[in-house]
């Protein structure tokens, strides 16, 4: 790894990171100050005022009347897919295919690096910010629950979900890195790294409205963060985690071996 390329990787990209941790500091904090034991019923009663089909799509169905369930319905359904995943969209595309649609990676490769020394860089670079993103996230979730609600949340079972919810959003890391090191141009990388994450939330989305349309759950990574399973079947988290895992770690060994073989437009 090279570790000038890294920090200049934090100088570039700090600005997108500030600004997903900040938005989802807004919708952490709003989420557990709206938490009221005494209210918990009358807030689900509001939840299905609203149309049915939305509520679905959103991941808002049975919040629970308890702070574990009721932050895994509130968050883990869309605000903890979507915001990351603008994160992983802009900054994959940046590590590497911008580099070659604009001419720069020629100025790494110029210096004594070769093409998996970059490419392996830009990989650990991605994969360890959107780890301390989700750290963050997590840390802030327990301790403002501990603040205003102590000992309501169950930590264990919350940190199993965080850890889970990071292994979906890795495993998405992974798709948008193979892109970008697939493509010498930002257009097409983005348009399969952001695309093929953004119809899998479509798709999750299109799911949870109705039964009768279940089976796009199927073409969607997301419904795999089952929020009632994990929190409620230790075995269900362990063969999710595992697999995930194994396909992230396919989608960024097959992005770097084919950067170091493909023709580069530089």
């Amino acid at each position: 790894m090279n570790s000038t390329l890294f920090k200049t990787n934090l100088k570039s990209n700090w600005v997108i990171f500030t600004f997903v941790f900040g938005m989802l500091m807004i919708y952490v904090s709003t989420s557990i100050a709206m938490f009221n034991p005494d209210t918990a019923e009358a807030m689900d009663a509001m939840f299905s005022m609203l149309p049915e089909g939305m509520i679905k799509a959103f991941g808002f169905v049975g919040l629970g009347t308890n702070l574990t369930t009721y932050l895994a319905g509130y968050l883990y359904g869309f605000i903890l897919v979507v915001f990351p995943l603008i994160y992983i969209a802009v900054v994959a595309n940046n590590l590497v295919a911008k580099h070659v649609d604009r001419g720069s990676m020629a100025y790494l490769l110029a210096t004594p690096n070769t093409r998996v020394k970059v490419a392996v860089t830009q990989a650990v670079y991605l994969i360890s910010t959107l780890t301390v993103l989700m750290i963050l996230v997590t840390g802030a979730l327990i301790g403002l629950s501990e603040a205003l609600f102590p000992g309501l949340l169950e930590k264990g079972r919350f940190i199993v979900l965080n850890v889970v919810t990071l292994f979906v959003l890795l495993a998405v890391s992974g798709i948008s890195f193979f892109a970008s090191c697939i493509f010498n141009d930002t257009k097409m990388s983005l348009a399969i790294g952001a695309g093929l994450p953004v119809a899998f939330v479509m798709f999750k989305m299109v799911a949870d409205i109705s039964e009768k349309v279940n089976f796009f759950r199927y073409l969607s990574i997301y419904s795999l963060l089952n929020t009632d399973k994990i929190l409620n079947d230790n075995s269900y988290a362990i063969t999710v985690s595992l697999g995930l895992l194994a396909g992230t770690a396919i989608l960024y060994v097959l992005g770097v071996v084919i950067f170091n073989r493909k023709s580069l437009a530089i």
